[in-house]
């Protein structure tokens, strides 16, 4: 049980890593299941299933926050799921629902729940503390 418990930890460590934090995309298919679903609605995104939804989810957060770097606090495996805590921050400088950059830097947090199938992530759930990024964009009052 430990080997999967730690092999499940590595898979997600390298999507939040090399992935989100280094910008490698091209590791997408190899730590997200063919048919990995968000069921987190994040953006209007166009891709649904697969490793495409998250190369088109942080292609955006790329855009929008170009220094962007996600820090994990917590990591926790049990059976086929995976719960990690992290904190998202960068620096506003490219459009964001229609609005322009503000070029303020945000730092907010993001719980998720993941699924493991087949060695890869196969369905991921998540709440983001979208409050704590709007106040701090300016977009809605303290």
């Amino acid at each position: 049980m430990e080997t999967t418990v730690e092999n499940n930890k590595e898979i997600l460590k390298r999507l939040i890593d090399e992935a989100f934090n280094n910008r490698n995309l091209a590791i997408l298919p190899e730590v997200l299941h063919p048919d990995f679903v968000n069921h987190q609605e994040v953006f209007p995104l166009e891709a649904k299933k697969g490793p495409e939804v998250f190369n088109e989810l942080y292609s955006a957060f790329f855009n929008i926050f170009s220094d962007v770097k996600a820090d994990y606090t917590h990591i926790i495996s049990e059976g086929d799921f995976i719960v990690a805590r992290d904190f998202i921050s960068g620096t506003n400088d490219g459009k964001l629902m229609g609005k322009p950059a503000t070029g303020k830097k945000v730092k907010f947090e993001v719980f998720h729940l993941y699924r493991v199938q087949d060695g890869k992530l196969i369905e991921r759930w998540g709440l983001t503390d979208d409050m704590s990024l709007m106040k701090q964009l300016g977009v809605i009052e303290e």
